[in-house]
């Protein structure tokens, strides 16, 4: 998958040479497209995106199953079995649009950053676990099952800056494909453990900091010259920390779980403040 996602952020500027648009303030709105706008805009503005999470877990046919013995040597076998549930996120900041190329853009003759942005915000990341212990005597029969479910609600305050490359539609609407770095900060969570723990513990659940690698693919509009909607879909891709092999999953009770974001991002550019007499235009 992180292979997959690489090879598409480096050969998407390729194609995207063919159908080159500029999303950055240009030409003004001609009359065909309604009033004409000759407001100058700078090349920055806020951002604002929300959305809901939704934690990804393994399949049944993964499920992890430990067995253990308890004081009369019997042993007791536990299934753990995760389940995703919906949380939610919002954040504001700003997004830039480079007033320039870089020299390897111009020597590569593409855009390789369409614009980039940050945001400061509030994520709920929820999910559950289900616990099947099966209870045997020394013959090896089940003599007993128990299933049980806990839960848990995880808040983060976080901080993200991602750089975006489009591929362009037409005028009005691009495919934005971004990648970038999310840190979060755990400050309350709410967990249940209902499985009987006499003889077996849960541990291991994530640690209060997370440092990830981001990626997001989504569907501009441009709205107007200064406004642009993206609905998009964002995950982890690399965990940084805490570092397991790369892992962009997060540990909770027994189990990994990916939160998969599906979001609106709203950009709405500055408005530059004229200074002396203002130009006077006319639509003819």
């Amino acid at each position: 998958m992180k292979q997959v996602l690489i090879v598409c952020w480096l050969i998407l500027p390729v194609f995207s040479s063919l159908a080159q648009r500029d999303l950055t303030p240009g030409k003004k709105r001609g009359a065909a497209f309604g009033a004409v706008d000759f407001n100058n805009y700078k090349y920055s503005g806020i951002q604002v995106t929300g959305g809901l999470i939704y934690t990804k877990t393994r399949s049944d046919a993964n499920n992890v199953t430990q067995t253990i013995v308890d004081a009369a040597d019997r042993p007791i076998d536990y299934t753990f079995d995760p389940a995703g549930k919906v949380g939610f996120f919002i954040e504001a900041g700003m997004a830039h649009f480079p007033k320039k190329q870089s020299q390897l853009s111009k020597r590569l003759k593409t855009i390789l950053v369409s614009y980039y942005d940050w945001g400061l915000g509030l994520k709920m990341i929820n999910g559950a676990e289900n616990v099947t212990a099966n209870y045997y005597n020394l013959g090896g029969q089940v003599i007993s099952t128990l299933n049980e479910t806990s839960d848990f609600s995880n808040a983060y305050l976080y901080g993200r800056f991602s750089a975006h490359r489009n591929f362009y539609l037409g005028k009005k609407y691009f495919i934005d494909n971004g990648i970038g770095i999310n840190a979060d900060f755990r400050f309350f969570s709410s967990s249940t453990n209902d499985a009987n723990n006499a003889t077996f513990e849960p541990t291991d659940n994530h640690s209060t900091f997370v440092l990830q690698l981001n990626y997001s693919l989504g569907f501009g509009i441009k709205l107007s010259r200064r406004s642009f909607l993206i609905p998009s879909i964002a995950l982890p891709i690399v965990g940084l920390h805490d570092w397991r092999s790369g892992c962009a999953a997060l540990k909770w009770y027994h189990s990994n779980y990916v939160p998969i974001q599906a979001q609106v991002k709203w950009i709405y550019l500055f408005k530059k403040v004229q200074k002396g007499c203002p130009a006077v235009y006319t639509t003819d």
